[in-house]
């Protein structure tokens, strides 16, 4: 762990060559039935990543996973995908079930190089995704009431989102326009996505749960 700082000259080649195949469109909100919520959690050098499968019309989860990974890479503001991706990825590759769309608990295109957590994921997985977080890394906000548009430099890349009482922010991942991103929100009447609630709790549960390392656990609802 010490030298993993080390790493980042090729973690920021390695991201600026990833983010340029980024795609700016995809999926209409109006396609989207089944979302994959992701979150994790950390202890010392072990991530606890959780995945939460939910139906959206039906408004429930549907299924849970978990798994327990070893970190190579510290937290570094602008390269938590070189730390978050890989144990996501584990998680991911243990999930048969079909989705429409990731909502990861990280920044999309609101990112300094446009190319955060949620980005990566959905360019790696070529799946349609949102990053959604709770603070703000790049960018200045337009004053707005519930919507305020988030913009790094003159472009508009993202939404800060006011609801219930909570503030988050909402960037592209990947395969999805910023419209669309908005539609998706305006179907739950902006408040922030109920399965990353779920998935936030879950991988918090499972670290404190967990005493030795074992295969993804899942469960049904």
């Amino acid at each position: 762990m010490k030298k993993a700082s080390d790493l980042i000259p090729f973690a920021r080649i390695l991201q600026l060559r990833l983010v340029e195949l980024f795609k700016d469109y995809g999926i209409k909100a109006s396609q989207i039935q089944y979302t994959l919520a992701l979150d994790a959690s950390y202890d010392k050098e072990i991530a606890y990543t959780s995945a939460v499968l939910y139906d959206l019309r039906k408004s429930r989860a549907i299924k849970t996973w978990n798994s327990k990974t070893s970190i190579f890479f510290p937290y570094i503001p602008s390269f938590l995908y070189a730390r978050e991706a890989p144990p996501l990825i584990k998680l991911l590759s243990k999930i048969n079930e079909e989705y429409d769309i990731l909502l990861v608990d990280a920044h999309g295109r609101l990112h300094p190089r446009r190319a955060g957590l949620a980005t990566i994921l959905g360019i790696l997985l070529q799946k349609p995704a949102i990053g959604i977080a709770k603070s703000l890394l790049a960018g200045h906000v337009e004053a707005g009431n519930t919507i305020s548009k988030v913009k790094i430099g003159k472009k508009v890349e993202g939404f800060m989102i006011k609801q219930d009482g909570m503030k988050y922010y909402a960037s592209q991942g990947n395969l999805i326009s910023l419209d669309e991103i908005l539609n998706f929100l305006k179907l739950r009447d902006y408040s922030y996505p109920e399965e990353l609630k779920i998935a936030d709790k879950l991988s918090k549960s499972f670290r404190m749960k967990s005493q030795t390392a074992g295969p993804a656990l899942s469960r049904n609802f």
